[in-house]
């Protein structure tokens, strides 16, 4: 590696910590705009971007929305029963992982509906609550 090859590196991971700064939590959207920068203006390959990306926010200790979906995806998969279901209890705690892990950058309502659509990303359904009448209001409820 030349001087040459590292000073578009260092420039941007200068700009990922600038970005970084003040946040908690990078969602996709921003993550991909960060990339796509060091792609096309800093001539850095996909791999080494992400790197660049993912120690930085580990080094500031932000979460990034694409690792943090992985875990809340392994999370969802284990709590689920024999029938692909989630129980109202258990979204709640994949909710309070998901906000715990975002440091607090994810707001609860923001959590729910990250949450509902990563369940939908992995086809799972919710269970019905209720001692008389069951329903599934409790999942609805929450905007999509």
């Amino acid at each position: 590696m030349t001087a040459t090859d590292t000073l578009p590196r260092q420039r941007f991971a200068e700009l990922v910590k600038l970005q970084l700064q003040g946040r908690r939590f990078l969602d996709r959207d921003q993550e991909r705009r960060l990339l796509e920068e060091a792609i096309t203006r800093y001539g850095l390959s996909l791999d080494q971007a992400s790197g660049l990306l993912r120690g930085a926010a580990q080094e500031e200790s932000i979460a990034l929305e694409g690792e943090l979906g992985a875990s809340s995806r392994e999370l969802l998969r284990t709590l689920a029963d024999r029938r692909d279901r989630i129980a109202r209890d258990d979204f709640r705690r994949a909710v309070a992982f998901y906000r715990a892990r975002s440091g607090g950058g994810v707001t609860e309502a923001d959590a729910q509906k990250r949450v509902k659509r990563l369940m939908e990303e992995l086809n799972l359904q919710p269970r019905p609550t209720g001692r008389i009448i069951r329903s599934r209001r409790w999942y609805r409820a929450i905007e999509a």
